[in-house]
């Protein structure tokens, strides 16, 4: 089964076809925020992440065989037609095999699909991915 990367705006959404605890997809979330040094502790990460469902936010996962190994946040500011890319982490176990790169890929190629023309990319390594394949700027 491919990577695949699915928009959720909340964190019980039914992404994982047979959990074995109740909270099962938060807490996987919460332990790859936990492992990135590059983030605030996963509590922090997932309270502003449900401050920003509360908005109408997305948290897009990276799922792969039934399990979440990567996540991002999709943020609106409401002023501009730009949505902020942040807070990716990916599974330490898939870390160095360019998951992030074609995750990123996945998550751009679904924003673009609703409209999305500008993309901010706040982390570095977002950053890094998105000059690297081109797509700071949409072509029209």
């Amino acid at each position: 089964m491919p990577l695949e990367a699915i928009a959720i705006n909340r964190l019980d959404a039914p992404l994982i076809k047979k959990p074995t605890r109740e909270h099962e997809l938060s807490e996987r979330l919460q332990a790859m925020y936990d492992a990135d040094d590059a983030h605030p502790s996963g509590s922090e990460v997932l309270s502003i992440i449900k401050q920003g469902f509360g908005r109408g936010q997305t948290l897009y996962v990276g799922m792969f065989n039934d399990k979440p190994i990567a996540a991002v946040a999709c943020f609106d500011d409401g002023q501009t037609n730009a949505k902020r890319l942040q807070y990716l982490t990916v599974h330490p176990q898939n870390k160095g095999r360019a998951i992030d790169a074609k995750f990123i890929k996945l998550v751009y190629d679904a924003e673009i699909k609703k409209g999305v023309r500008e993309f901010v990319p706040v982390d570095t390594d977002i950053h890094r991915i998105m000059s690297e394949y081109e797509l700071l700027r949409v072509k029209d």
